[in-house]
């Protein structure tokens, strides 16, 4: 089945440092792997339920242009650090916080959300959209996403977006918003009600 870039980041781990090394950004100095017996016999490996407890819970105040997954931003600083930890996930808004356009699709990823969310100086991400996304909630975000383009306007693109983002980010924000993040949706509408990834003989939902 297609997944239509859907991973549960349940099976990643990532490792953070005490502090940042000389030198390096959040991405260079996290560290990443898949789950296995050797990982969990390591300390300090957090998988995504710990990290929804360093990252507090702040769903109530996410921004509402993050797409329906497991992290996402609240209320961020306006320093744009978000967009350089993590190019292929996350923008910013006409205000300059942050929001998770993407979710994570590989290990990589995973660790680049992990990176802007341990960089965001007001601890303004949370990890547990999990819990609190239902498909409901996903048709919901997913009919206004007519007034989620429209928020993204002419002021966006030429004083925030384009002096901070990848252009290619905010062109695959606005091709989701068109249609493409559908399949995705549908994917973690079926996770979220079932607890666990589609496989061929599954039925997916609508979010029309």
């Amino acid at each position: 089945m297609d997944l239509h870039g859907f991973v549960d980041i349940g099976v990643f781990r990532v490792r953070l440092p005490e502090r940042l090394p000389d030198n390096q950004s959040w991405n260079q100095a996290i560290e990443v792997c898949r789950a296995s017996q050797h990982a969990e016999q390591m300390s300090g490996w957090l998988g995504i339920d710990a990290l929804a407890e360093v990252f507090p819970s702040q769903f109530s105040q996410r921004n509402l242009l993050n797409i329906p997954g497991p992290i996402y931003g609240a209320e961020t600083d306006t320093c744009c650090t978000g967009p350089e930890e993590a190019p292929n996930n996350v923008l910013l808004d006409n205000n300059g916080q942050e929001f998770v356009f993407k979710q994570a699709s590989s290990a990589v990823e995973f660790r680049d959300l992990v990176a802007a969310a341990r960089s965001e100086c007001f601890v303004g991400y949370g990890a547990d959209g999990d819990v609190h996304w239902r498909l409901s909630l996903i048709r919901d975000w997913w009919r206004n996403r007519e007034e989620m383009l429209a928020a993204l306007g002419e002021r966006w693109l030429a004083e925030i977006a384009q002096s901070h983002c990848k252009p290619e980010s905010v062109e695959r924000r606005r091709r989701a918003l068109l249609g493409g993040a559908r399949g995705y949706l549908r994917v973690y509408g079926f996770f979220v009600e079932n607890g666990r990834a589609p496989t061929d003989v599954d039925i997916l939902p609508d979010v029309d």
